[in-house]
């Protein structure tokens, strides 16, 4: 079952989050010219009116969603590297990861490739000795897998011409997530910020960090203060960051893996 952490952090209020950060699955050297399959982004794990989890995709210019309903365990693990959150002991699809690397095998990608009778069938690419291989899998355990991998999630573009595919444009950024200067920040809930031993209010989460970022931060990270004051929401840090563009630089405190320290931050225009 899902905690009650982790449904906090799966709900609508808490994982959707991830509207603007979205977690970029993306992998510049697998087949990005393919013409038969849309690259996707995840854009979070929600529970839906029935209390049911679902993982949400997206393509990449966020007008199409692609709602799946998956299972409470899958949901968890999505969430969690999502969040940044790494179990005490590996979880199954960290010792898949694991016990594939050790075999030398390699992850390229995953495509989500069709649905048949309420159900979505999905492959995993591997490289297996030098060879292309394929295996069946759930959408929910191949994406948890991409997520841990770093590798794309690609989706039939027929699912997004289908009646369960919705239409996201339009769809307001939530108060609870910001993004600037190349960082997406989400709110701190009470159940990270007792994770974190932090006080409620205390520090943003960093959700993605775009490429062009210049910045030494990672997701998972906490952004406790900007140029020696706190932080205490992303709509706080979104108003506070602004002034990169005018100042070029900032100095931000930063914990880490229960370590403190400080990151200098400049405009990616600098």
């Amino acid at each position: 079952m899902i905690t009650s952490n982790m449904r906090r952090g799966a709900s609508l209020r808490g994982l959707r989050v991830m509207l603007a950060a979205s977690l970029a699955v993306a992998a510049a050297a697998c087949n990005e010219d393919t013409p038969d399959i849309v690259k996707v982004q995840v854009r979070g794990v929600e529970i839906d009116a029935s209390s049911r989890p679902l993982v949400l995709l997206e393509d990449e210019e966020r007008q199409l969603g692609l709602p799946i309903w998956i299972g409470p365990g899958e949901a968890q693990a999505i969430a969690m590297e999502m969040e940044g959150i790494q179990p005490e002991r590996p979880l199954t699809h960290d010792l898949f990861k694991n016990t594939l690397e050790l075999a030398g095998v390699g992850f390229d990608k995953i495509v989500i490739e069709s649905l048949r009778d309420g159900t979505y069938y999905a492959r995993i690419h591997l490289t297996v000795n030098g060879d292309h291989r394929e295996v069946d899998a759930r959408p929910s355990d191949a994406i948890a897998l991409a997520l841990r991998f770093d590798k794309p999630v690609y989706v039939a573009p027929s699912l997004f011409h289908s009646d369960a595919a919705i239409d996201l444009r339009g769809v307001k950024p939530p108060q609870d997530v910001a993004h600037e200067a190349g960082v997406t920040v989400q709110n701190v809930t009470p159940e990270l910020a007792a994770l974190f031993e932090l006080s409620p209010g205390e520090g943003v989460l960093v959700a993605d960090v775009d490429a062009a970022a210049v910045v030494d931060l990672k997701r998972g990270d906490v952004i406790l203060e900007i140029d020696g004051v706190a932080v205490a929401s992303a709509q706080d840090f979104r108003e506070r960051m602004r002034r990169l563009y005018s100042e070029q630089q900032a100095r931000l405190s930063v914990l880490r893996d229960g370590d403190r320290f400080g990151v200098d931050m400049r405009s990616p225009s600098r």
